[in-house]
């Protein structure tokens, strides 16, 4: 059965991501940056009186605590992040990993066989009609995915965005080339896992063939531009 399936479907390839340099690298200085604001910030405010800073008593001892809440609760991010950061991610015949090529370390390893079925899941509100969905949370730019998967003898539900969770790894030039090889992949390797349809749909990836429609994408990115390019003149009349 699942021989008959793979024949049905086009070949399928290893992808692994590729970050967007420049961009990756200033979103990793501002991460940078902001780390040393606070930094400068609370020196200064020791090293400085109050005539020297230009603040009374009760400003400075709240400028001094809200620096210092911020330096710590990054620096707090940073460690308890520190082991789940990965830059790279690649899905190939095995399944899905993450790996750190900072210090050459596998972040997480989801093969194929470790993904679950939807039942497996006690969800608290009413449960998903697919085994791969997705979403985009509030504020969020990109979508998330998520699906059940078998770790450590316990179903959880995974989600991924199929970006780096690194400062200088973030954002990858080949998302939706991963995308479809997650879907491809499961569809090859796990026919019975169902993935919601609006998946392909928002990534313009063609259910029957797996093909990604680059022209549908670029037409939609386009007159999104001009969109928003109307939207500004008209908010420019309306307020000058």
């Amino acid at each position: 059965m699942q021989n008959q399936i793979k024949k049905s479907l086009p070949p399928f390839k290893a992808v692994t991501s590729k970050p967007m340099v420049f961009i990756n690298i200033i979103l990793g200085l501002f991460g940078v940056f902001f780390l040393l604001f606070f930094l400068a910030g609370i020196i200064f405010i020791m090293t400085n009186s109050f005539e020297e800073t230009g603040l009374d008593e009760i400003a400075t001892i709240a400028f001094f605590l809200i620096f210092l809440f911020a330096l710590v609760s990054f620096s707090a991010l940073l460690f308890y992040y520190r082991k789940r950061m990965y830059t790279t991610t690649i899905i190939d015949e095995k399944g899905v990993r993450y790996l750190n090529k900072f210090n050459n370390a596998i972040v997480k390893d989801l093969p194929w066989s470790c993904f679950a079925k939807k039942e497996k899941v006690e969800y608290i509100l009413e449960p998903p009609k697919y085994d791969v969905n997705s979403n985009t949370p509030m504020k969020a730019v990109f979508d998330q995915f998520y699906w059940p998967v078998l770790i450590n003898d316990k179903v959880i539900v995974h989600n991924n965005a199929f970006l780096g969770k690194h400062f200088f790894s973030m954002i990858y030039s080949n998302r939706l080339e991963l995308i479809r090889a997650f879907v491809l992949g499961t569809a090859y390797y796990r026919p019975d896992i169902t993935i919601d349809p609006a998946i392909f749909v928002k990534h313009y990836i063609d259910p029957e063939n797996y093909v990604i429609n680059y022209r549908q994408r670029r037409q939609i990115q386009f007159f999104g531009f001009l969109f928003c390019v109307l939207i500004l003149v008209i908010l420019y009349f309306v307020v000058y």
